[in-house]
């Protein structure tokens, strides 16, 4: 069985490409490969390391950056 990789930039073209590959003779299965959700826990480590995390002194030093005082 020979396997054929397409990447694509924009998933909005994913519908018309699949139906297009299905419809050739020859293809067997047409499959889209999910990507991995991260848990929580990855994502804040993900977070973290690309720089998506802010470090404040004190609750009240929050809150007024999020002008909720």
């Amino acid at each position: 069985m020979t396997q054929l990789v397409i990447t694509l930039k924009d998933s909005s073209y994913l519908p018309n490409i699949r139906r297009i590959v299905k419809s050739l003779v020859g293809v067997e299965k047409v499959s889209v490969p999910r990507k991995k959700r991260l848990s929580r826990y990855e994502q804040s480590l993900l977070d973290a390391e690309e720089g998506r995390v802010y470090e404040y002194k004190d609750s009240d030093e929050f809150f007024k950056k999020m002008d909720l005082f």
